[in-house]
């Protein structure tokens, strides 16, 4: 008759064994020694060498705290351009540093001050001067410089359409004799208007034919044209003007209801005592 024999007693402290086995480099890691790290390498190279000195390549980094081989190399590199973005860079970055035993919080700013991570920093960026959009609508300047220009010509033109009052033109006195001070040349004074008798046109031109003024005279409108040499009138109605000198009268501009075409101004002269009492036909 069989026995069964009795089943190999069970080694009741194999799982843990492997519980401590697994727990082995933890403790091992906070039993060694602190990296020796000089100050004044850069974060990633503080990484790398601290790696170096625990006895780990990448692929055992990457596997004691689940990141991707290639990450660890970009942080070393301090590469953030393959990095997943600042919030998993930075999550990764404590967990490396605190496998290796460093500082976490000043390995985490200094790798953020040498590497300028931030592409998803909230912060609203600041406009400098020199990167202001140019102006989008060039036409713009254009437009208010012939704005400009537009009212420029129309002041001018208005100015020159207005009835000219020349100054008092110097003239011999009427004895011959000269002012005290001059130097014996006897100058004329006379000051020649052109007085509407009745609505009418009239036109004054220089002596080069340019024309000074071109308008319809009111009723009692008084103008002084120029009185020197080359100066002329022109009316489509010669009746329509007295004519004065130094406030005496001169006559009609022209015939009444006949055109005047070019009457010289330095040729009008007042009308003598026995014209102004003649009657008038």
């Amino acid at each position: 008759m069989l026995h069964p024999q009795p089943d190999e007693p069970r080694d009741e402290a194999a799982p843990e064994e492997a519980r401590s086995l697994r727990r082995a480099p933890a403790a091992e890691l906070s039993a060694a020694p602190a990296p020796d790290l000089d100050p004044s390498w850069r974060a990633g190279r503080k990484l790398a060498e601290a790696r170096r000195q625990r006895g780990w390549s990448l692929d055992d980094v990457a596997e004691r705290i689940r990141v991707r081989r290639d990450y660890l190399a970009a942080l070393e590199d301090m590469n953030v351009k393959i990095l997943p973005g600042k919030a998993y860079t930075l999550a990764f970055l404590r967990s490396y540093a605190k496998e290796l035993g460093i500082d976490e919080r000043a390995i985490v700013e200094q790798f953020q001050d040498e590497s300028a991570l931030t592409r998803n920093d909230a912060v609203k960026q600041i406009r400098t001067p020199t990167s202001k959009p140019r102006n989008q609508r060039p036409w713009m300047g254009a437009a208010v410089v012939l704005v400009a220009a537009a009212m420029f010509v129309g002041w001018r033109a208005w100015e020159i359409s207005q009835p000219q009052e020349e100054p008092v033109v110097a003239t011999a006195p009427a004895n011959g004799a000269a002012a005290p001070g001059d130097s014996g040349v006897l100058v004329e004074r006379r000051v020649v208007e052109v007085r509407a008798v009745t609505e009418a046109w009239i036109e004054t031109r220089g002596p080069d034919g340019t024309v000074f003024l071109s308008r319809t005279l009111q009723a009692g409108d008084v103008y002084r044209p120029d009185p020197s040499p080359g100066w002329t009138l022109h009316a489509r109605d010669g009746g329509a003007f007295e004519l004065f000198v130094d406030g005496v009268p001169a006559g009609p501009l022209g015939t009444a209801g006949m055109p005047v075409l070019g009457r010289s101004i330095d040729d009008i002269q007042p009308m003598t005592q026995a014209q102004l009492s003649r009657p008038r036909s």
